[in-house]
């Protein structure tokens, strides 16, 4: 079997959506988001608007979740589910902001008008942990740098 952290970025891997949590410091707002991952696995890209919601909650409060999941692929009682949690930062990078572009572009390419409107921005997840989800009550928490699931 597969250790935990295999399977997390396995689905990190297959999927390409994920709903992304903030707050404005009050109430909670999702969103559906398109991503791509990072290299090392420890980071989420994603682009948004600087007009919308998500973007002015992330400016205010870095602290952020998404959940990605296997709904559709298979029988409910099989699914699985991550919960990623980690802060959020705009990238400032121009060379870093290309090559994200880029990634987006290739695995997203409905996406390529917006990703290159003045007004969006990459946003980089720094990954804190994961909570991996397997059916309704098997539940494994991972930090990527320590390697080792705790059930």
């Amino acid at each position: 079997m597969a250790n935990k952290l295999e399977k997390i970025n396995d689905l990190l891997l297959r999927k390409n959506s994920c709903v992304l949590a903030t707050t404005d410091g009050e109430t909670p707002h999702c969103s559906l988001m398109a991503y791509v991952t990072g290299e090392s696995g420890k980071k989420l890209y994603l682009v948004t608007s600087r007009a919308s919601r998500k973007y002015q909650n992330i400016l205010c409060h870095p602290r952020v979740s998404l959940l990605i999941d296997t709904r559709g692929e298979q029988q409910r009682e099989l699914t699985q589910a991550v919960t990623i949690t980690g802060n959020c930062e705009i990238l400032q990078d121009t060379a870093e902001i290309a090559a994200v572009k880029a990634d987006f572009v290739r695995q997203h390419p409905r996406l390529n008008e917006f990703i290159h409107k003045n007004d969006v921005d990459v946003m980089c997840v720094q990954i804190d942990f994961f909570l991996l989800l397997e059916g309704p009550e098997r539940a494994y928490y991972e930090i990527p740098n320590k390697g080792q699931p705790s059930e």
